[in-house]
Formats: structure tokens, sequence, C-alpha cells
């Protein structure tokens, strides 16, 4: 099984880490610890890089299963959480895959945003 640092680069491509952080709405430092394996990555984080990484739902599973988390096991979530789940599924079937767009969506469902960022205004 390939380590969660090897599937990250085969799904990057020609994308340095901070476009990815920022596009996955992600603190550079803690895609870093991530990647480094320093810190482990959760659910919300997993999908954010799913989103920024535009990714189809096979790949997806794979990178979740890179981090030791099963994608599609939910027997531990709320309803709440499953159907936000089934959202960011739905989303991505769409390839709908700006974080920034999703967000918007999510907080206007009232469900938890990708990444940890927070928006300011300029």
């Amino acid at each position: 099984m390939m380590s969660f640092k090897e599937v990250y680069e085969k799904f990057k491509c020609n994308k340095t880490d901070a476009a990815v952080a920022r596009k996955a709405n992600l603190n550079k430092t803690t895609l870093s610890r991530i990647i480094r394996e320093l810190i482990p990555a959760n659910r919300n984080y997993l999908w954010s890089l799913c989103f920024a990484l535009e990714l189809n739902l096979n790949q997806s599973e794979e990178l979740f299963d890179a981090a030791g988390i099963h994608m599609n096991r939910s027997y531990h979530m709320s309803e709440r959480e499953k159907d936000r789940e089934k959202f960011l599924k739905e989303c991505i079937n769409k390839k709908q895959y700006n974080v920034i767009e999703l967000n918007a969506e999510l907080y206007g469902m009232g469900y938890p945003l990708l990444g940890n960022q927070t928006y300011t205004k300029n």
C-alpha cells in the first residue's frame, strides 16, 4: 500500500503544494504537516484535498484509504454528517470542484465548511 504522501504526489500532478493548499482552503502549514504525516488528516481536510486535486470518487477513495480513513464507512456518523458527505460526493460526480463556491453552499445549508482557512473581506 502506498503512503499518504505517495498517493498525494501521484494526484497533485504539476501543482505546487501552495497552490493545492490555496485551492483546498487549507493553511499551507496544515497541508505540509498532513503530507509529512505529522498530524492525521481528518475527513474534512481530505474532502478539501479531493476537490483541490479535482479527483473522481475512486481517486478520492484512494486518498482517504492512504490516510487510513474509509470514505464509505459512515456507521459512526450522524445523519447530518451523512447528508453532508452525500452532497460532497454529488459535487464530485458533477465535477464541481471550486471549494469557495462549495463552502458558500455548505454555509447556506448549515454544514461545516471545507478547509481550515477563514474568509476575510478585502
